[in-house]
Protein backbone atom coordinates (compact mmCIF):
# COMPACT_ATOMS: atom_id res chain seq x y z
CA UNK A 1 0.00 0.00 0.00
CA UNK A 2 1.72 3.12 -1.28
CA UNK A 3 0.51 6.37 0.29
CA UNK A 4 1.53 9.87 -0.81
CA UNK A 5 0.89 13.27 0.71
CA UNK A 6 1.22 16.21 -1.65
CA UNK A 7 0.47 19.91 -1.29
CA UNK A 8 -0.32 20.67 -4.93
CA UNK A 9 -0.40 24.48 -4.69
CA UNK A 10 -3.85 24.66 -6.24
CA UNK A 11 -2.58 22.81 -9.35
CA UNK A 12 -1.07 26.13 -10.43
CA UNK A 13 2.46 24.88 -11.03
CA UNK A 14 5.34 26.84 -9.53
CA UNK A 15 5.97 29.62 -10.41
CA UNK A 16 2.34 29.91 -11.50
CA UNK A 17 2.99 32.57 -14.11
CA UNK A 18 5.50 30.35 -15.89
CA UNK A 19 3.30 27.25 -15.69
CA UNK A 20 0.24 29.05 -17.05
CA UNK A 21 2.03 29.67 -20.34
CA UNK A 22 2.21 25.90 -20.88
CA UNK A 23 -0.99 24.70 -19.20
CA UNK A 24 -3.43 27.54 -19.79
CA UNK A 25 -6.05 28.66 -17.30
CA UNK A 26 -6.98 26.78 -14.15
CA UNK A 27 -9.48 24.11 -15.13
CA UNK A 28 -8.22 23.81 -18.69
CA UNK A 29 -8.01 20.37 -20.26
CA UNK A 30 -4.25 20.77 -20.69
CA UNK A 31 -3.85 21.46 -16.97
CA UNK A 32 -6.05 18.53 -15.99
CA UNK A 33 -4.14 16.22 -18.33
CA UNK A 34 -0.84 17.43 -16.90
CA UNK A 35 -1.76 16.65 -13.31
CA UNK A 36 -3.35 13.33 -14.22
CA UNK A 37 0.10 12.37 -15.52
CA UNK A 38 1.79 13.77 -12.40
CA UNK A 39 -0.41 11.75 -10.05
CA UNK A 40 -0.05 8.65 -12.23
CA UNK A 41 3.74 9.03 -12.10
CA UNK A 42 3.59 8.79 -8.30
CA UNK A 43 2.14 5.28 -8.72
CA UNK A 44 0.24 5.61 -5.46
CA UNK A 45 -2.64 3.60 -4.10
CA UNK A 46 -3.69 6.61 -2.01
CA UNK A 47 -2.87 10.30 -2.41
CA UNK A 48 -3.71 12.81 0.29
CA UNK A 49 -3.88 16.23 -1.34
CA UNK A 50 -3.58 19.61 0.35
CA UNK A 51 -4.27 23.03 -1.17
CA UNK A 52 -6.43 21.36 -3.77
CA UNK A 53 -9.05 22.63 -6.17
CA UNK A 54 -12.80 22.50 -6.65
CA UNK A 55 -14.59 19.17 -6.39
CA UNK A 56 -15.66 19.17 -10.08
CA UNK A 57 -12.07 19.59 -11.25
CA UNK A 58 -10.84 16.87 -8.90
CA UNK A 59 -13.69 14.63 -10.06
CA UNK A 60 -12.41 14.88 -13.64
CA UNK A 61 -8.91 13.94 -12.46
CA UNK A 62 -10.23 11.02 -10.40
CA UNK A 63 -12.24 9.71 -13.33
CA UNK A 64 -9.22 9.75 -15.63
CA UNK A 65 -7.14 7.99 -12.98
CA UNK A 66 -9.96 5.49 -12.30
CA UNK A 67 -9.81 6.44 -8.61
CA UNK A 68 -12.28 7.00 -5.81
CA UNK A 69 -12.42 10.56 -4.46
CA UNK A 70 -13.23 12.24 -1.16
CA UNK A 71 -13.14 16.03 -0.85
CA UNK A 72 -12.84 18.05 2.37
CA UNK A 73 -14.16 21.59 2.31
CA UNK A 74 -12.10 24.53 3.53
CA UNK A 75 -13.38 27.51 5.54
CA UNK A 76 -10.96 29.63 3.51
CA UNK A 77 -9.66 28.61 0.08
CA UNK A 78 -7.65 25.43 0.55
CA UNK A 79 -9.73 22.25 0.08
CA UNK A 80 -8.25 18.81 0.67
CA UNK A 81 -8.83 15.53 -1.14
CA UNK A 82 -8.16 11.81 -1.03
CA UNK A 83 -7.60 9.96 -4.29
CA UNK A 84 -7.79 6.21 -3.69
CA UNK A 85 -7.60 3.02 -5.70
CA UNK A 86 -9.43 1.42 -2.79
CA UNK A 87 -13.17 1.96 -2.21
CA UNK A 88 -14.08 4.79 0.15
CA UNK A 89 -16.63 3.64 2.72
CA UNK A 90 -17.26 7.03 4.29
CA UNK A 91 -15.67 10.44 4.73
CA UNK A 92 -15.79 13.08 7.41
CA UNK A 93 -14.93 16.77 7.14
CA UNK A 94 -13.55 18.49 10.25
CA UNK A 95 -12.88 21.88 8.64
CA UNK A 96 -16.51 22.90 8.08
CA UNK A 97 -17.52 26.45 8.89
CA UNK A 98 -19.73 26.98 11.93
CA UNK A 99 -21.25 30.50 12.20
CA UNK A 100 -21.73 30.08 15.95
CA UNK A 101 -17.98 29.60 16.55
CA UNK A 102 -15.74 32.65 16.53
CA UNK A 103 -12.62 30.80 15.37
CA UNK A 104 -12.64 28.46 12.39
CA UNK A 105 -11.82 24.89 13.50
CA UNK A 106 -9.06 24.43 10.92
CA UNK A 107 -7.55 27.30 8.98
CA UNK A 108 -7.07 25.30 5.77
CA UNK A 109 -8.61 21.84 5.75
CA UNK A 110 -8.95 18.63 7.72
CA UNK A 111 -10.89 15.45 7.06
CA UNK A 112 -10.80 11.68 7.06
CA UNK A 113 -11.75 8.94 4.61
CA UNK A 114 -12.38 5.34 5.66
CA UNK A 115 -11.04 2.95 3.03
CA UNK A 116 -11.66 -0.71 2.34
CA UNK A 117 -8.08 -1.92 1.79
CA UNK A 118 -8.47 -5.48 0.58
CA UNK A 119 -10.94 -6.25 3.34
CA UNK A 120 -9.25 -4.17 6.03
CA UNK A 121 -10.53 -0.78 7.15
CA UNK A 122 -7.99 2.06 7.15
CA UNK A 123 -8.58 5.71 7.97
CA UNK A 124 -6.69 8.28 5.92
CA UNK A 125 -6.68 11.66 7.66
CA UNK A 126 -5.62 14.70 5.61
CA UNK A 127 -4.62 17.93 7.35
CA UNK A 128 -3.29 21.31 6.29
CA UNK A 129 -2.43 23.52 9.24
CA UNK A 130 -1.87 27.27 9.48
CA UNK A 131 1.48 28.41 8.07
CA UNK A 132 2.24 31.35 10.33
CA UNK A 133 0.17 31.36 13.53
CA UNK A 134 1.67 28.98 16.12
CA UNK A 135 -1.25 29.47 18.52
CA UNK A 136 -3.67 28.52 15.73
CA UNK A 137 -1.62 25.40 14.95
CA UNK A 138 -1.77 24.44 18.61
CA UNK A 139 -5.57 24.71 18.57
CA UNK A 140 -5.64 22.70 15.35
CA UNK A 141 -3.38 20.09 16.97
CA UNK A 142 -5.76 19.71 19.91
CA UNK A 143 -8.75 19.34 17.57
CA UNK A 144 -6.90 16.82 15.44
CA UNK A 145 -6.10 14.73 18.51
CA UNK A 146 -9.79 14.69 19.48
CA UNK A 147 -10.86 13.62 16.02
CA UNK A 148 -8.24 10.87 15.73
CA UNK A 149 -9.31 9.51 19.11
CA UNK A 150 -12.89 9.38 17.77
CA UNK A 151 -11.79 7.55 14.61
CA UNK A 152 -9.67 4.84 16.21
CA UNK A 153 -12.53 2.85 17.81
CA UNK A 154 -13.99 2.51 14.29
CA UNK A 155 -10.69 1.33 12.76
CA UNK A 156 -7.38 1.25 14.59
CA UNK A 157 -5.36 1.43 11.38
CA UNK A 158 -4.97 5.17 10.79
CA UNK A 159 -2.64 7.25 8.62
CA UNK A 160 -2.38 11.00 9.20
CA UNK A 161 -0.88 12.85 6.25
CA UNK A 162 -0.52 16.42 5.18
CA UNK A 163 1.09 19.81 5.27
CA UNK A 164 1.72 20.35 8.97
CA UNK A 165 3.41 23.71 8.26
CA UNK A 166 5.86 22.95 11.05
CA UNK A 167 8.79 20.73 11.86
CA UNK A 168 8.62 17.94 14.43
CA UNK A 169 8.97 19.98 17.65
CA UNK A 170 5.43 21.37 17.74
CA UNK A 171 2.30 20.19 19.53
CA UNK A 172 0.70 18.34 16.61
CA UNK A 173 3.68 15.99 16.43
CA UNK A 174 3.73 15.51 20.20
CA UNK A 175 0.03 14.63 20.21
CA UNK A 176 0.47 12.02 17.48
CA UNK A 177 3.48 10.49 19.20
CA UNK A 178 1.46 10.41 22.42
CA UNK A 179 -1.15 8.35 20.56
CA UNK A 180 1.65 5.93 19.51
CA UNK A 181 1.80 7.15 15.92
CA UNK A 182 5.11 6.84 14.07
CA UNK A 183 6.57 9.34 11.60
CA UNK A 184 7.22 7.34 8.43
CA UNK A 185 10.26 9.29 7.29
CA UNK A 186 11.84 9.16 10.73
CA UNK A 187 11.16 5.43 11.04
CA UNK A 188 12.06 4.03 7.61
CA UNK A 189 13.04 6.98 5.42
CA UNK A 190 16.43 7.84 6.82
CA UNK A 191 15.13 10.76 8.87
CA UNK A 192 12.84 13.72 8.28
CA UNK A 193 13.95 15.52 5.11
CA UNK A 194 13.24 18.72 3.24
CA UNK A 195 9.84 18.83 1.58
CA UNK A 196 10.22 22.35 0.19
CA UNK A 197 13.55 23.01 -1.53
CA UNK A 198 12.96 23.80 -5.18
CA UNK A 199 14.35 26.95 -6.82
CA UNK A 200 13.04 30.14 -5.26
CA UNK A 201 11.58 28.41 -2.17
CA UNK A 202 12.80 28.53 1.42
CA UNK A 203 13.83 25.14 2.75
CA UNK A 204 11.30 23.51 5.09
CA UNK A 205 10.54 20.07 6.54
CA UNK A 206 6.80 20.42 6.92
CA UNK A 207 5.01 17.62 5.03
CA UNK A 208 4.60 14.39 6.98
CA UNK A 209 3.04 10.93 7.10
CA UNK A 210 2.21 9.33 10.44
CA UNK A 211 1.04 5.75 10.99
CA UNK A 212 -0.84 4.43 14.01
CA UNK A 213 0.66 1.59 16.02
CA UNK A 214 -1.55 -0.92 14.22
CA UNK A 215 0.03 0.09 10.90
CA UNK A 216 3.52 1.12 11.99
CA UNK A 217 4.77 -2.47 12.09
CA UNK A 218 3.91 -2.73 8.39
CA UNK A 219 6.00 0.29 7.36
CA UNK A 220 8.55 -0.76 4.77
CA UNK A 221 9.87 2.35 3.08
CA UNK A 222 9.45 6.13 2.98
CA UNK A 223 10.91 8.85 0.80
CA UNK A 224 10.55 12.41 -0.49
CA UNK A 225 10.12 12.60 -4.28
CA UNK A 226 12.74 14.88 -5.84
CA UNK A 227 12.60 13.75 -9.46
CA UNK A 228 12.50 15.86 -12.58
CA UNK A 229 9.43 18.05 -12.72
CA UNK A 230 8.93 17.96 -8.97
CA UNK A 231 11.88 20.22 -8.11
CA UNK A 232 14.72 22.11 -9.78
CA UNK A 233 17.99 23.62 -8.59
CA UNK A 234 17.54 26.65 -10.83
CA UNK A 235 18.42 29.36 -11.50
CA UNK A 236 14.91 30.54 -12.32
CA UNK A 237 14.62 31.38 -16.00
CA UNK A 238 11.73 32.01 -18.32
CA UNK A 239 9.81 28.82 -19.01
CA UNK A 240 11.14 26.95 -15.96
CA UNK A 241 8.46 25.62 -13.60
CA UNK A 242 7.74 22.57 -11.45
CA UNK A 243 4.51 20.84 -10.43
CA UNK A 244 4.23 22.51 -7.00
CA UNK A 245 6.19 24.47 -4.40
CA UNK A 246 6.03 21.33 -2.19
CA UNK A 247 7.44 17.85 -2.77
CA UNK A 248 5.45 14.62 -2.40
CA UNK A 249 6.19 12.39 0.58
CA UNK A 250 5.72 8.63 0.13
CA UNK A 251 5.20 5.80 2.63
CA UNK A 252 4.84 2.13 1.72
CA UNK A 253 3.15 -0.51 3.88
CA UNK A 254 3.00 -4.29 3.61
CA UNK A 255 -0.63 -5.27 3.06
CA UNK A 256 -1.61 -8.89 2.47
CA UNK A 257 -3.80 -9.37 -0.59
CA UNK A 258 -6.94 -11.45 -0.19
Amino acid sequence: MRIVTYNVYGLQGYPAQEASRDMGELGSEDRIDHFVKVFAELDADIIGIEEGVTAPMMKKIAQRLDCHLATFASPTAFPGHVLSRYPILQSRTFSHFDPTVELVPFSRTAGAALLDVDGEQVWVVVIHLHPGDVAMREREADLLKEHVEELMPVAEQVVVVGDFNCDVEERVHEHLKGLDFVNAMAEVGGGVQLTMDTVGINEWRIDHIYASAALAARLQHAMVVRGAGFRDDGPQVEGLWVHSDHLPVVAEFAIERV
